[in-house]
């Protein structure tokens, strides 16, 4: 006997045969949509690891090179918040002992060979926000390592500093440089810089740090003059200058003859300042009363019948010797012979013209120069 299907169980059967599909088709997309979010994200993480791989490539091979650009960086700036924003400090030194009880800010008022031992911040404010014009012009007494290490700079590293117009009331003293000296930074890998913008007086200048680590070579400390014939027994000298914007410190400069070597001193030469060599300190003619340093205890300088130069022709030399080596450099070497015509009580002066080893860019003089 066979089943009746009514309406009703058709319409069930179909219905639930819909559902089926339904659901069938259902578990496919989201079996599907499954696979692709997973295809997605093994994608992007494949994505994140490659990106992850290259930076990490990146950071070796730049890394250090960054984070030393970034500590000059910070060193420039606080080295330049730290010269600008106040009016300084010193305290001085007695026999290697602090002299808390006497510190002041006016370290602008002591020279150079005082300033050279003192623990100095030398700060060219004027403690309102302004620049003073006193304290810029000592920066001629302060050596370039003495500034590096009172604006907190690293030692061995350099700097230049750099105070130009950049506006007036006066159209003409616009780009006037009140002052500019420091290490080159020729042969620098790495360095920074940092400006600000001041009033001096009734201008407005800008003020420019840079910290670099191209290191310092001898530089501008000069011959002169010299005098190798005096007249009637006076001594021999040598006359050197510093043309620099800092001062410079004598300590490994040295002056030599053949067969004869001798360092300066200790001590620090202000800017523009000029310090004599004689072969005898108490008959040396010193008008204007400038640094003398006695070298006739090594030869390399004579007096009265003793003579260590000779006029008819020799050889000196401006030597500079690197802290912590051996080796020195021949900054400045003079030689000279008898076509140098160099007469008695004549000293030889240098006109600026260029090679200090020509003939062309000395000049006699009678009775010599000294100190000026």
């Amino acid at each position: 006997m066979g089943h009746r299907v009514d309406g009703c169980d058709l319409y069930g059967i179909l219905m639930r045969r819909d559902a089926g599909a339904v659901a069938n088709a259902r578990k496919v997309h989201d079996e599907r949509g499954l696979t692709a979010v997973v295809e997605f994200l093994s994608a992007f993480v494949l994505f994140l690891v490659i990106v992850s791989a290259f930076l990490a490539l990146s950071q070796l091979k730049l890394g250090s090179n960054v984070a030393e650009v970034d500590r000059l960086d910070q060193m420039a700036i606080d080295g330049l918040e730290r010269l600008t924003d106040s009016k300084g400090h010193v305290v001085l030194r007695e026999a290697g002992i602090r002299d808390i009880a006497n510190s002041t800010d006016d370290w602008h008022l002591f020279d150079a060979n005082t300033l050279l031992t003192a623990d100095l911040l030398p700060a060219i404010g004027d403690g309102e926000g302004h620049l003073d014009m006193n304290r810029i012009s000592a920066l001629g007494n302060v050596t370039e390592d003495r500034l590096l290490h009172g604006l907190g700079i690293d030692e061995g590293l350099s700097l230049n500093l750099t105070i130009i117009v950049v506006q007036s009331s006066d159209e003409s003293n616009i780009g006037n440089i009140v002052f500019s000296d420091g290490s080159a930074r020729s042969g620098a890998t790495q360095g920074a810089t940092a400006s600000r913008i001041m009033h001096l007086d009734d201008d407005s200048v800008r003020v420019t740090l840079e910290v670099h680590n191209a290191g310092r070579e001898p530089s501008g400390l000069r011959i002169t003059e010299f005098m190798v014939d005096p007249l009637n027994g006076p001594p021999e000298w040598i006359e050197l200058e510093n043309p620099d914007g800092f001062a410079m410190n004598l300590s490994g400069w040295s002056l030599a003859r053949p067969g004869a070597f001798e360092l300066i001193q200790d001590g620090a030469l202000a800017a523009g300042g000029f310090v004599i060599c004689t072969g005898n300190a108490a008959t040396q003619y010193n008008p204007n009363n400038v640094m003398m340093i006695d070298m006739a205890s090594t030869g390399v300088l004579g007096t009265g019948t003793i003579d260590a130069l000779a006029a008819e022709g020799d050889t000196i030399t401006l030597g500079w010797t690197r802290p912590g080596t051996v080796l020195t450099h021949d900054v400045i070497v003079i030689n000279w012979d008898n076509s140098w015509n160099i007469q008695s009580n004549h000293s030889m002066t240098y006109n600026f013209g260029g090679n200090q080893g020509s003939i062309t860019n000395w000049t006699a003089v009678d009775g010599g120069t000294p100190g000026w």
